[in-house]
């Protein structure tokens, strides 16, 4: 959602007010890891916190690396993961939450 214009930005803000849904957010900073690395690492803290929660439904943003997030949930949590996990299109509310934490 980037390039979001000032009129744009407050109904998209408005419309993740009004979800039932819980968000973390996930730091790594190190010059010695590209995108790629961190990711994975992200992803999978947040799905080893998420797995001792009562998480039901995690949606991830779908891109060119899903499979390797497949990957990376699988491996860390084995074949029978306690939650349904999606990647769905930037168009779905639930992913626009990470945009309005970096609005913030």
């Amino acid at each position: 959602m980037t390039g979001v214009g000032k009129k744009l930005a407050p109904k998209i803000v408005a419309e993740v007010a009004r979800l039932e849904a819980n968000s973390r957010i996930y730091v790594m900073s190190s010059r010695k890891v590209n995108e790629r690395q961190a990711r994975d690492a992200t992803l999978a803290a947040a799905v080893r916190d998420l797995a001792q929660m009562s998480v039901t439904n995690l949606v991830i943003e779908s891109c060119d690396q899903d499979h390797e997030d497949n990957r990376i949930i699988r491996d860390e949590l084995g074949a029978a993961t306690p939650f349904r996990y999606t990647h769905d299109r930037p168009s779905n509310s639930l992913l626009w939450i990470p945009d309005v934490h970096a609005w913030a």
